[in-house]
């Protein structure tokens, strides 16, 4: 191949893969994010212990937003980040930025335990309620006591739905 060619092959491909960039940067922030928080997980005893690890995981995860903004990921991670770190009100926030990028259920389970761990036991219920509506799977993801009661609830509200006396699905709370 001759130089003009290799340096047109080398541009083209330069040219191809820029758009590209900033997303593999937030991925590999997400990545780093994602094992701290693992490692706070797996080996702290003490929130007091986990804190440095669990701020620099919402650290990468913020970093990664801006180059996945229609991406949950980072926003999940940030709340949980946060949220394992004692700080609900804070992990409210990263996951009622997650939905704005649209709802999943995780985001809904998380956002419950956010506003359980925050004292607010009707919005941790709703969001609940609205997880297991979405998938009834997480259901094992919940205390049984919860589960148990959610599970009834979603039972109910699928009955009505059948009978045409359901006109919406449980909303979220606020």
């Amino acid at each position: 191949m001759r130089p003009l060619a290799r340096v047109g092959a080398v541009v083209l491909l330069a040219a191809l893969l820029w758009p590209e960039l900033g997303r593999y940067r937030a991925e590999r922030e997400l990545r780093l994010g994602t094992a701290e928080l693992r490692r706070a997980l797996a080996t702290s005893r003490t929130t007091e212990e986990a804190r440095p690890a669990l701020d620099r995981a919402a650290a990468h995860a913020i970093a990664a937003a801006p180059g996945l903004p229609q991406d949950p990921r980072p926003r999940v991670l940030a709340g949980s980040a946060r949220l394992v770190a004692g700080r609900a009100l804070e992990a409210l926030d990263f996951y009622r930025d997650a939905l704005a990028t649209g709802e999943r259920a995780e985001i809904d389970l998380n956002l419950g335990r956010s506003h359980a761990v925050a004292g607010e036991r009707p919005e941790a219920q709703a969001a609940l309620l609205r997880a297991l509506w979405i998938s009834p799977a997480l259901s094992g993801s919940l205390p049984e006591p919860v589960a148990k009661r959610l599970s009834e609830e979603v039972t109910r509200l699928e009955n009505e739905l059948a009978a045409g006396l359901l006109s919406a699905p449980p909303p979220l709370p606020d």
